[in-house]
């Protein structure tokens, strides 16, 4: 069981967990209980059995999926108490029934559950079954916010730069000092989530083999660098000592900066607005 405030990275922890284990070469699926109505929830977890209810068919649930793996149930304190029963009898017995069914299915799966509040606050609040607290905390793991572990930091970017150079097809090697600096120093009240955006963002904006403040969007440049670039006004004037590739250049950068500014650094809005494809 693994706790701690929202965006602290419990499931990168969790991924970390499965990939350094003997299960590593069988699935890990990861699945936010808080996103998704009860009734969904069930039959994603458990599966369904075609004729169990009104359009129902022959599925497997993630229990089923994650078979010999295992499945990490995030925010499971906002799971309802008859679920949470129903995944007791799981870890208690190896088996699930899929919904509508009437067979048992055994299954050999580690469970890794994540919760936002400390689980005795949860069980005192109604929102987590004692029972299944009991069953889950062989081991406790709580996980502090980004700001009292600082030294994780490098290891995070690390991880979100080889993330993102595989998503994108980019070859980014690193960051820069200045924004190594400023990543030690801010606070990160979003925790590695709100990381991982930043660098979402900006490996969206590097050509080269590293990532520097101008690749971030100009509400992170203003939050993390604290340059203010608030006014949308910018110099056109061109001052005969650079050459005109390197003047459009400098205007095209520009006006994309603008563009995210004015989206609020959402990417595809601002090229929807520059009608970029």
């Amino acid at each position: 069981l693994i706790y701690g405030d929202t965006g602290t990275g419990k499931e990168v922890f969790s991924r970390a967990i499965h990939n350094e284990s003997n299960r590593a070469n069988k699935p890990f699926i990861p699945i936010n209980c808080a996103a998704l109505p009860e009734g969904l929830l069930e039959g994603i977890l458990f599966g369904t059995t075609k004729g169990g209810f009104t359009g129902a068919i022959d599925r497997p649930g993630l229990f089923e999926q994650a078979d010999g793996g295992t499945l990490l149930l995030d925010e499971i304190n906002s799971m309802s108490i008859l679920l949470q029963a129903k995944l007791l009898r799981v870890l208690q017995e190896g088996v699930i029934r899929r919904v509508g069914g009437i067979k048992d299915i055994p299954v050999d799966v580690r469970i890794i559950a994540t919760t936002n509040e400390e689980p005795y606050t949860a069980i005192k609040n109604g929102t987590m079954r004692k029972d299944l607290y009991y069953r889950l905390s062989v081991i406790n793991i709580n996980i502090p916010p980004l700001r009292e572990r600082k030294e994780d930091i490098p290891e995070f970017i690390k991880t979100f730069i080889k993330t993102y150079n595989d998503e994108f097809s980019k070859d980014v090697w690193d960051i820069s000092n200045e924004v190594l600096d400023a990543f030690l120093s801010y606070n990160w009240p979003g925790n590695v989530r709100e990381m991982k955006n930043y660098i979402e963002g900006s490996m969206n904006m590097v050509d080269g083999h590293i990532l520097k403040a101008e690749h971030f969007t100009p509400q992170v440049q203003e939050t993390l660098f604290k340059k203010n670039l608030s006014s949308g006004v910018f110099d056109l004037g061109y001052d005969f000592k650079t050459s005109i590739d390197e003047y459009i250049n400098n205007i095209e950068k520009k006006i994309i900066d603008d563009a995210l500014r004015s989206s609020d650094g959402n990417i595809t809005k601002a090229a929807n607005t520059l009608k970029i494809k």
